[in-house]
């Protein structure tokens, strides 16, 4: 993807434009494990993940080598008793993987920000590192507060998938870290006691064009 076409994410505190590099989830075994993060001490099933490299860095690889260079937006996914739409093209994708490490193209380009909760005002942020091997310190994390929706049927397809030892791929998620003396600041006023207050401020994101290749893992 051309980086002056991509999906880009600036303000709300960011220093620099962000440029879409990949996205990717988290689940669990079932509906009560999954998130990597806890909101107001509640775990998500469905934990989804944005990866942005800092635009003057020029590219990813030299990106995650520096404090600054990922900007990762986290979304949280909560059960309803209906599909999310969105995912509806990459659920079905699903039924073309049934090996480890194989491929499928999604049949509909859709927009990144159909993804995101309609709320995108209040979010936590905080300075923290990748959840995977090699967990560098590269990430300034925005946590958006508000859930988006998932069906259980949509969370199956997902915990069907399989790994290279043909078992189903789940609880690929990392538990909750010590803070480690890291300030968790929230946009708007915050209650929590984790929580700094900070301006309330809002990310701008520049949807420039539509994603149709998404990665299941990292």
């Amino acid at each position: 993807m051309n980086s002056k076409a991509a999906f880009r994410v600036s303000q709300g505190g960011l220093k620099d434009d962000y440029i879409f590099a990949q996205m990717h989830f988290h689940w669990g075994a079932d509906s009560a494990q999954g998130s990597e993060h806890t909101i107001d001490g509640v775990r998500y099933p469905l934990e989804m993940h944005i990866v942005n490299y800092k635009a003057s860095y020029g590219n990813l690889g030299t990106a995650v080598q520096k404090p600054d260079g990922l900007a990762v937006l986290g979304v949280m996914f909560e059960v309803s008793n209906t599909d999310n739409a969105a995912l509806t093209p990459l659920v079905n994708a699903l039924a073309n993987i049934t090996d480890a490490g194989a491929l499928a193209e999604v049949a509909t380009a859709y927009p990144l920000q159909a993804f995101l909760p309609k709320d995108t005002e209040k979010f936590y942020r905080y300075e923290g590192s990748l959840t995977t091997p090699t967990c560098n310190e590269a990430v300034i994390w925005t946590v958006f507060d508000t859930p988006v929706e998932v069906s259980e049927s949509q969370l199956n397809a997902l915990r069907a998938i399989k790994t290279e030892d043909g078992n189903k791929l789940i609880n690929n998620y990392r538990p909750p870290q010590p803070l480690n003396n890291r300030k968790v600041l929230v946009s708007g006023v915050g209650n929590s006691a984790d929580s700094v207050s900070m301006k309330k401020m809002s990310l701008a994101l520049y949807v420039m064009s539509t994603m149709t290749v998404i990665m299941m893992n990292m």
